[in-house]
């Protein structure tokens, strides 16, 4: 769980359409993903648009999941 989803509520039609999006993805074109959403979170912020940085803020959630869930399917934890 990321600290976005403790504060922030992820509406499930936003999860699953990004879900969607890049199913099948490598992790490199997940880290691609996620690096670009984290700069549409910024570029709302820097707008002052609060729902394009709730919308931005939720695909960032969830492609950070994602790109997490991958690395550990590459490079499972030990122990």
């Amino acid at each position: 769980m990321t600290v976005v989803d403790q504060h922030h509520r992820i509406e499930p039609e936003t999860e699953a359409q990004v879900r969607r999006e890049v199913a099948g993805a490598s992790w490199f074109k997940l880290a691609a993903a996620t690096s670009k959403a984290h700069h549409d979170v910024d570029d709302a912020r820097r707008g002052h648009d609060d729902d394009a940085l709730c919308r931005a803020l939720d695909r960032h959630a969830v492609l950070e999941r994602l790109l997490a869930e991958a690395t550990d399917r590459l490079h499972p934890p030990r122990g």
